[in-house]
């Protein structure tokens, strides 16, 4: 498994920020960090902020009448859809417009910092920045669980779904954790102070949409059980600062042996990892990408 890149990232204690202002009906800037989805045996519930990697959304509101247009730029913008009904933040921008009743337009602008197809967060940072930027630029004054539900709607481009773990990510910052969908809520937890997490990321893209495809329609009580236990211990950890616990919540029956065909050298990476001293190891989201836990105190 060749390695495009190995980075050390911290949970960030903030997720996506507006670094530009102007009055409403103008020009908006906000970042959004990058994120790792499921953590392990929390499938379409976890994610945390990793604070390296950024989306820039800007956003101009013009006086046109509710068209949203869309440029991308950056990290593989060649691949990426500038129609916006094809493209994460494009369906949060018109979801956004239609919900503030203003007769205007949108000029969005993605500076995209982090690699479609890498596990990553790439479609919900744009999606989570387009939501806060817009939230700003129109004056709309909606809660950041709000904005959350509008994110999510963008990853339908990406997922064929619209999960919320990478945006609620993205969005709160640090470790996230939806607990319930219909109502929708999710809770926010400051990680451990000694938490790092390591990223390897191979030189092949994954999308998200065909990594759910290789998951199994029904799977088998014990391995529900399984996920279930492992996943209290993540959050268990998380709230009494026990890494430990944590690297055992990150050990997944459901959707690992799935998904580990489309990563190339997946187990002998995870092996090496565990073996050079990681707490826990888990593909990042959908993959490629794949995630390791460290205590950031120890020369790992």
């Amino acid at each position: 498994m060749r390695t495009a890149f190995r980075l050390q990232f911290s949970a960030v204690d903030h997720g996506s920020k507006k670094v530009k202002n102007s009055p409403a009906f103008s020009h908006v800037e906000a970042l959004a960090p990058a994120s790792s989805a499921n953590l392990g045996a929390g499938f379409d519930v976890f994610g945390v902020a990793l604070g390296a990697l950024f989306d820039k959304v800007s956003v101009d509101v013009v006086k046109v009448d509710k068209k949203v247009q869309l440029f991308v730029s950056g990290k593989g913008s060649e691949f990426i859809p500038t129609k916006p009904e094809k493209n994460t933040a494009g369906i949060v921008a018109e979801a956004l417009l239609k919900a503030s009743g203003k007769n205007c337009g949108l000029i969005i602008n993605i500076e995209k910092g982090i690699r479609a197809g890498s596990g990553l967060g790439s479609s919900g940072a744009s999606a989570a920045a387009s939501a806060l930027a817009i939230n700003e630029a129109l004056g709309l004054g909606f809660t950041d669980k709000e904005l959350i539900k509008f994110a999510a709607l963008g990853e339908i481009a990406a997922a064929g779904v619209p999960h919320a773990d990478n945006v609620s990510a993205s969005i709160m910052g640090f470790f996230t954790a939806i607990v319930s969908h219909e109502p929708f809520d999710v809770i926010r937890f400051p990680m451990p102070d000694n938490t790092k997490f390591v990223i390897a990321t191979p030189e092949v893209i994954v999308e998200t949409r065909k990594a759910r495809s290789v998951l199994p329609k029904h799977i088998k009580l014990s391995d529900a059980v399984h996920n279930v236990a492992r996943a209290a211990a993540f959050v268990a950890g998380v709230l009494t600062n026990n890494l430990t616990l944590m690297g055992m919540g990150m050990n997944d029956l459901i959707a690992e042996p799935y998904r580990a065909s489309l990563i190339p050298g997946f187990f002998d990476v995870k092996k090496r990892a565990l073996e050079a001293g990681a707490i826990g190891v888990a593909i990042s989201g959908a993959g490629p990408s794949v995630l390791a836990l460290v205590n950031s105190s120890k020369n790992v």
